[in-house]
């Protein structure tokens, strides 16, 4: 699911994979497997997708809500822990992680 989550993420701004990958500072190959998951988006990545593309949290773990936050996006380094903790307990919610 968070691989086609994340693919929508890039269609819905029009986004290349490079393109998307670069807002976000990962290689091109990163996100591509991360879309067709070949490879699980780390916390860090759903952290990032809020702080810097304002990407709902809850919306991409688990596909409910709105796609991205009505709300200005607050800066990173203020946000990521409480992030990191919602992030974790979504992935629990979800069953994806224990």
């Amino acid at each position: 699911m968070l691989g086609k989550n994340l693919r929508k993420i890039r269609e819905e701004l029009n986004l290349s994979v490079a393109g998307l990958a670069e807002r976000l500072d990962m290689s091109p190959n990163t996100l591509s497997a991360y879309e067709r998951n070949l490879r699980m988006p780390s916390m860090e990545l759903a952290i990032q997708l809020y702080a810097k593309l304002n990407v709902n949290t809850n919306w991409f773990v688990s596909g409910k809500g709105k796609m991205f936050n009505d709300d200005i996006v607050p800066e990173f380094e203020q946000i990521k822990g409480k992030l990191l903790d919602e992030v974790k307990k979504l992935l629990k919610d979800e069953g994806l992680i224990k």
